[in-house]
């Protein structure tokens, strides 16, 4: 853990607020409020905090209830609860056990979905991978993308080099989704390799593409193999030069 030492400790059990600086650690216990922009090495939130400026730190945890009004940029963000940063965010790694929402784009080099994630504009990554439910506003682009639909999930577009979207098979997942339904909707959807499920998408292109069970595509490009699942609802599927 990353400890500066001529920085101070910001503490708040029960309610009060912390000012603008940095600082190494800042653990809101109660219900506090972060007045401007803070720096800091570790941020935990195990109650509710409203963070009104710009915050920037190597690790943010939150276990309760966060409100971000600006811009985060965090080396890794943990999200056990729910989190909501209104504009933009830079992240490390962030991993989604709860529910989490960006207002903006998300950068981030890695993330690791367990819950919810809404971004209301583009979303990028290296890898993009987990369980859960997604909402993206823009175009979610990774180099692997690979998710196992627990809900409803939608983006604009998705690319990457390998794309996987597969229906949840696990017992608990299962029982959760019988009140939504587990589908991807998607625009377009292009990448060297996609393989997908329960997908339904105006356009798919790739070199390789696999459609399997409960697929409904409008149009598809392929440049190299293309495999339907039997029960793929399919428009048209044509192959195109490289």
């Amino acid at each position: 853990m990353t400890v500066f030492a001529d920085r101070s400790d910001m503490t708040v059990n029960g309610g009060g607020s912390i000012g603008a600086g940095a600082y190494n650690d800042i653990v809101i216990n109660g219900a506090g409020t972060i007045a401007g922009d803070v720096e800091c090495a570790t941020m935990k939130i195990n109650g509710a905090a409203t963070a009104d400026g710009n915050v920037k730190a190597t690790t943010i945890t939150v276990n309760g209830s966060g409100s971000f009004t600006r811009d985060v940029q965090a080396g890794e963000m943990t999200v056990n609860g729910d989190a909501s940063v209104t504009q933009g965010a830079g992240i490390g790694r962030l991993k989604v056990k709860g529910r989490a929402s960006v207002g903006g784009s998300l950068a981030a080099h890695e993330v690791d979905l367990r819950g919810t994630l809404k971004v209301d504009g583009d979303c990028s990554a290296d890898t993009f991978v987990g369980e859960g439910v997604f909402t993206i506003g823009g175009l979610l682009n990774a180099g692997t993308v690979h998710v196992q639909l627990f809900g409803p999930c939608s983006a604009r577009e998705i690319g990457g080099e390998k794309v996987t979207i597969a229906q949840s098979r696990k017992g608990f997942a299962d029982f959760v989704a019988m009140f939504s339904e587990k589908r991807a909707r998607i625009d377009t959807i292009e990448a060297d390799e996609v393989w997908i499920e329960n997908t339904t998408a105006r356009i798919v292109r790739g070199g390789t593409v696999t459609l399997g069970p409960g697929c409904e595509i409008n149009l598809v490009e392929y440049t190299g193999t293309y495999t339907p699942a039997a029960d793929a609802r399919v428009g048209e599927a044509r192959k195109v030069e490289a």
